[in-house]
């Protein structure tokens, strides 16, 4: 199975646009979500391939995100920017 459409559940903007960005040049199409409840909505609209999850997120963390998708490839993480 190669990897198509990769969801991010990433509640801060400027990571989220940064990793969408780098992705989508990689040629995955990219859907972003800002909390846990959207991208909760998000990946039952679309059927991503995988989810990207920040574990630490507002209205659903992580975990419970996990929980709910269960059935989806998904990896939780804990994502910072990198500052220079």
């Amino acid at each position: 199975m190669s990897i198509k459409t990769i969801l991010l559940i990433e509640d801060e903007v400027d990571l989220r646009v940064e990793v969408i960005e780098m992705l989508t040049f990689e040629g995955y199409n990219m859907i972003g979500a800002k909390n846990g409840r959207e991208g909760i909505k998000l990946a039952r609209k679309y059927m991503p391939d995988i989810i990207i999850c920040d574990i630490m997120l507002p209205e659903k963390n992580g975990i419970a995100v996990l929980k709910k998708l269960s059935k989806y490839p998904l990896v939780v993480v804990r994502l910072k920017l990198q500052q220079n």
